[in-house]
């Protein structure tokens, strides 16, 4: 793993974590523990009942125990997010495991 995040220092990336959250940003760093650091981070939550929210989180750390995926993104330039406010999904649950 740690030599596809050093491939991925300075890109956009998507981190899905353990307690459901989705987050976006530039990865900024991470170490031994895949602890991340993510920089310019959106969270987007989903609901049934109304658009996909997009909340500013700026500089944000994940610990490496709840990240439960990451994937590189492609960068959105300013407006490119049209056809998001028709999206209506159920908020991603908790993943369940051996904690």
């Amino acid at each position: 793993m740690a030599s596809t995040l050093s491939e991925w220092k300075s890109k956009p990336v998507t981190v899905l974590t353990c307690d459901g959250r989705l987050i976006t940003g530039i990865l900024a760093g991470y170490d031994q523990l895949q602890n991340l650091i993510l920089k310019r981070c959106v969270e987007k939550v989903y609901s049934l009942d109304s658009p996909v929210e997009e909340v500013e989180l700026g500089l944000f750390v994940v610990r490496g125990d709840n990240v439960a995926v990451i994937a590189e993104c492609e960068e959105k330039a300013d407006g490119e997010e049209e056809g998001e406010e028709d999206i209506r999904a159920e908020p991603i649950h908790e993943i369940q495991g051996n904690r």
